[in-house]
């Protein structure tokens, strides 16, 4: 898998049931993980024999991590992992408090309340896969209120623009909340961003779209920062 050679940690086995998801689910655990790192190969028999698929099945999950943005074609070297870096983090908080902003505020103005209620509907989606306490689901939920507030919007031009951003807005998130692991904290800035948008407060929604979006990313930036300084510490210990 890695140009280090076999080692214990690493994507692990999956079993042959699975298919592309699975895969690629395992190998964004890694990356996020921080087992397979920033500019490192992956190579496909490896990994392939290493997750236990075939090799067609890891090239369709290599392909959709790569639209994702978590991995790059580079000439000469191949399928590595990319660098998530400050640039990434705040280009995406920048345009997703943008779009957002348009889209929560056309929710608030809902003409005849089947916007706010298709947004109420993912909201208790994301609130039962709270307490569900896995991990995955609460991902996908998570994912999933963030596409109904554009969605919702009936703006037609943010319903095209959605499937463009959702890989990037995905990664975001992915990185997020690999680097909090705090549920409880993500639930209540979720629900002061909902009560914003039901509320129909135009000032409160940019408010709580500015501080759910860029404010985080810059809380991030400054957890990231502050693991990359501990690690740097201790391996010059």
């Amino acid at each position: 898998m890695s140009e280090r050679g076999d080692r214990a940690v690493g994507p692990r086995p999956v079993t042959t049931q699975t298919r592309r998801d699975a895969v690629a689910d395992e190998l964004r655990r890694a990356i996020l993980a921080g087992e397979l790192r920033a500019g490192e190969r992956v190579r496909e028999v490896h990994v392939a024999q290493r997750l236990g698929v075939s090799r067609p099945t890891l090239r369709e999950a290599v392909y959709q991590l790569i639209h994702e943005g978590l991995l790059e074609q580079q000439p000469y070297r191949g399928v590595v992992v990319r660098v998530i870096d400050e640039k990434f983090i705040t280009d995406i908080a920048a345009v997703r408090v943008a779009l957002e902003t348009l889209a929560a505020r056309a929710v608030a103005d809902d003409p005849d309340g089947s916007r706010k209620a298709r947004l109420n509907t993912a909201w208790q989606e994301y609130r039962a896969a709270h307490t569900s306490q896995d991990a995955a689901r609460l991902h996908q939920a998570h994912v999933a209120l963030h596409r109904t507030i554009w969605d919702a919007s009936d703006n037609s031009m943010l319903k095209r623009l959605w499937p463009t951003v959702e890989a990037q807005i995905n990664v975001a998130i992915t990185v997020d909340e690999s680097a909090r692991s705090d549920p409880d904290r993500a639930l209540h800035v979720h629900e002061r961003l909902i009560e914003a948008i039901l509320g129909g407060d135009h000032a409160a929604i940019e408010a709580e779209v500015e501080r759910h979006t860029r404010a985080s990313a810059d809380e991030l930036l400054d957890i990231l920062a502050a693991r990359k300084e501990l690690g740097d510490s201790a391996g010059s210990a």
